[in-house]
């Protein structure tokens, strides 16, 4: 499973986001209101759990957080 559909089933199982499942992945998530700054921090959790990656505060960066495609891209680089 990609990293933007583990984040996608994340958010519609934990978080309850409806409309998880139809998101653009190129969305920004805080900026349009799916999801707030606490929802993000237990996202980031989850992406650490996860795929085994640690996110230092100076990586909470939107070029890292703001759409599932940052989201993975940002893992994708951590695991390599």
């Amino acid at each position: 499973m990609a990293v933007t559909d583990d984040i996608r089933s994340y958010l519609a199982d934990q978080l309850r986001i409806s409309e998880a499942g139809s998101l653009d992945a190129d969305l920004p998530l805080v900026q349009n209101g799916i999801i707030d700054s606490i929802e993000l921090m237990q996202v980031v959790s989850f992406l650490e759990k996860s795929y085994g990656i640690s996110v230092d505060e100076t990586e909470f960066l939107p070029s890292n957080l703001r759409t599932l495609n940052t989201m993975a891209a940002f893992v994708e680089r951590k695991r390599a």
